[in-house]
């Protein structure tokens, strides 16, 4: 008896090309490609959730008092920076809603975190569990599943593969400040197909920033914003000129 084709009619489009992707790469995924498992269930803290619901609205809004208000006294502002709200505000020049600061934090804030303890939390969970053994700034992580891979610095046409929350290698290593825009695509060297590109917004960099928040007498408050080595925030010195 033959095989009857309805079954294969059924299987979607996106289904065929993730297919062959796995046909075509081998153990790319199991072997050669580390990756990064999601969070998962994450302890759900409503103090917390509630804290983040907060940060996202003003952070849409860009309003600067309201978001340096949840900031602890002694927040830090980078690594060598310093320490508090006004150290932040001017180290950020927040009162501009052309500030860098912040695209980064919508960005942070549209990704996943995870417990350090039960007192302290990271955003985003790529920067806690990335491989101690590889350099940050020479790799990116997808941050979901299924983030397609193009022959091409567009999104015409079809995928060629998908990234399956894996951390793939950079064609040229990031510089610090590491600022991984939502806009554009970036190039990776992918050990089964080579030179290929990604969308920014499908990636992020362990470099990048990354924001902790430690509950401390029943409070939330959120800690600091930092990434590795940033010296100076990016694009501010138009703002720092008043242009």
């Amino acid at each position: 008896m033959s095989c009857s084709p309805e079954p294969l009619l059924a299987v979607s489009r996106r289904q065929w090309f993730l297919l062959l992707s796995s046909w075509a790469c081998g153990s790319v995924w199991a072997d050669e490609l580390r990756k990064i498992p999601g969070p998962g269930e994450v302890p759900r803290d409503a103090a917390l959730t509630t804290l983040l619901g907060r940060m996202r609205r003003i952070v849409t809004e860009r309003d600067h008092r309201r978001l340096e208000a949840l900031m602890a006294r002694n927040f830090r502002v980078e690594f060598d920076v310093g320490q508090g709200p006004q150290v932040f505000h001017r180290h950020w020049l927040t009162e501009s809603r052309a500030s860098p600061v912040w695209k980064i934090l919508q960005r942070l804030l549209s990704l996943e975190g995870v417990f350090y303890s039960p007192t302290l939390f990271v955003l985003p969970y790529i920067y806690a569990r990335f491989p101690i053994d590889l350099n940050p700034f020479e790799y990116v992580v997808a941050v979901s599943e299924d983030i397609p891979l193009f022959a091409k610095a567009e999104t015409g046409p079809e995928p060629i593969a998908f990234l399956q929350r894996s951390i793939v290698p950079l064609v040229k290593p990031l510089q610090p400040p590491v600022v991984i825009p939502c806009e554009g695509f970036i190039e990776v060297n992918h050990p089964a197909l080579g030179n290929c590109f990604v969308a920014a917004s499908g990636v992020y960099s362990p470099a990048g920033h990354r924001a902790f928040f430690e509950k401390r007498k029943g409070e939330w408050r959120w800690i600091s914003l930092a990434a590795a080595t940033l010296a100076q925030p990016p694009k501010l010195e138009p703002l720092r000129r008043g242009t």
